[in-house]
């Protein structure tokens, strides 16, 4: 994992999908640990509100300040995130445990 300058690490993001996506309103809090190289994510709003989990995360710099961060939950649920933090943007490709592939487009703001 290459996580020393992840504009994240010992802090949280709020990211926001919006109403519209494809699992409908949608968002949540990511807190990213250096200590246990580990995000703990909770779901905010939507139908999957309260969901909480801490897995083990990876964050690859692809240009300054942009970053390509993802992670695996325990429904085998996996997430690749491009989160741009020079512009508050970031884009989430989502495959499903059914194999079913969802891209969405929100924003992120670190806490």
């Amino acid at each position: 994992m290459t996580t020393s300058t992840f504009p994240a690490l010992d802090r949280s993001i709020v990211i926001d999908f919006g109403h519209d996506g494809p699992f409908g309103p949608f968002a949540a809090e990511l807190a990213f640990s250096s200590a246990t190289e580990t995000v703990t994510f909770v779901v905010t709003r939507g139908s999957m509100r309260g969901k909480t989990e801490t897995l083990p995360f990876t964050a690859v710099p692809i240009t300054d300040g942009i970053w390509l961060v993802s992670w695996q939950e325990a429904d085998l649920l996996t997430v690749v995130q491009v989160q741009d933090f020079t512009s508050g943007r970031l884009v989430s490709a989502v495959t499903t445990a059914d194999q079913q592939l969802a891209t969405l487009h929100g924003t992120l703001q670190l806490g």
